[in-house]
């Protein structure tokens, strides 16, 4: 792990990471996978005893340190820088880095941004978006390749496509779209993907207007819903191309939005009542609460 100025959050004995089990697994993995450097910057926030109402307080900085640190120590490839969003608010502005902790993965050229800590199913997605970035070249089918050469064609020179996705751990669809995103991600420098975990965000998702996922935004545009990998680059095709077009998709698959409080909420009252209905969610060590 590198450093800048010494720069990492506090950590106590009792911050969660992964078991021994699953770091072997793990490890094995990213040794068969990962083909070329993968360079991590970590960006958190010390969590402030001031409460605001106007903003998301940064909820899983350490547990997000502890787990980028416990990755990166499995792989010699794979190098990881913290910011303290504190001490570098300058840079973290030059970013539009507001949410914390938010993590920036590059490798050869291409980089995916990822906010909120990836807990439960959306775990394993992130691992393979972060496999994805490190390949020569994905084993795309002919249709999506050809997408991909109109986009850096019609992109060449050109600001890249901002490509957003907000997830939760709490349903299945957005777990699959997480790892779709990376594909997108990692398959072009002609559009700019950022994953973001909203769950931990419930005053972003207010603020945003999210009452679904999981949601895409396109340069802006709103999209509710599961996307096919060729049917999300044709989307972004028309609108590089200002083309007024929705690409019409053969589902539209999408739950309610539900916030980390709601979940925990749910777990409890699960808890504190088994002979009710299980709630479908249950909570971690760590606070963190994953579907059953």
């Amino acid at each position: 792990m590198t450093s800048e100025q010494n720069s990492q959050p506090t950590t106590g004995a009792d911050s969660p990471g992964l078991s021994r089990e699953a770091l072997a697994q793990l490890a094995a993995s990213l040794e068969q996978n990962i083909q070329r450097r993968l360079s991590l910057d970590l960006w958190f926030k010390e969590t402030s005893p001031i409460i605001r109402t106007d903003q998301d307080a940064p909820k899983h900085s350490k547990e997000m340190f502890q787990l980028i640190k416990q990755i990166s120590s499995l792989h010699p490839a794979i190098s990881v820088t913290p910011y303290d969003m504190n001490k570098f608010e300058k840079k973290a502005n030059e970013y539009s880095i507001s949410l914390a902790p938010t993590l920036i993965a590059r490798s050869g050229g291409k980089s995916i941004r990822f906010t909120g800590i990836p807990a439960g199913t959306l775990f394993p997605a992130f691992i393979d978006a972060l496999t994805y970035l490190t390949f020569f070249e994905l084993p795309l089918d002919d249709e999506v390749r050809h997408l991909v050469e109109q986009l850096e064609e019609i992109s060449d020179n050109k600001d890249p496509l901002s490509v957003e996705l907000y997830v939760t751990p709490y349903d299945t669809q957005s777990a699959q779209q997480y790892g779709l995103f990376g594909i997108a991600g990692a398959a072009t420098k002609s559009i700019s993907v950022t994953i973001t975990e909203i769950a931990e965000y419930p005053i972003a998702a207010q603020n945003k207007l999210i009452d679904e996922v999981p949601l895409v935004t396109i340069n802006g545009k709103r999209f509710v819903g599961m996307w096919t990998l060729e049917d999300l680059l044709q989307q972004i095709l028309h609108i590089a191309q200002n083309e007024d077009v929705t690409v019409v998709r053969e589902q539209v698959i999408s739950g309610p939005y539900i916030s980390e409080d709601e979940a925990l909420r749910l777990a409890a009252d699960a808890n504190a009542n088994p002979n009710t209905q299980e709630s479908g969610f249950e909570e971690t060590s760590s606070g963190l609460v994953i579907p059953r």
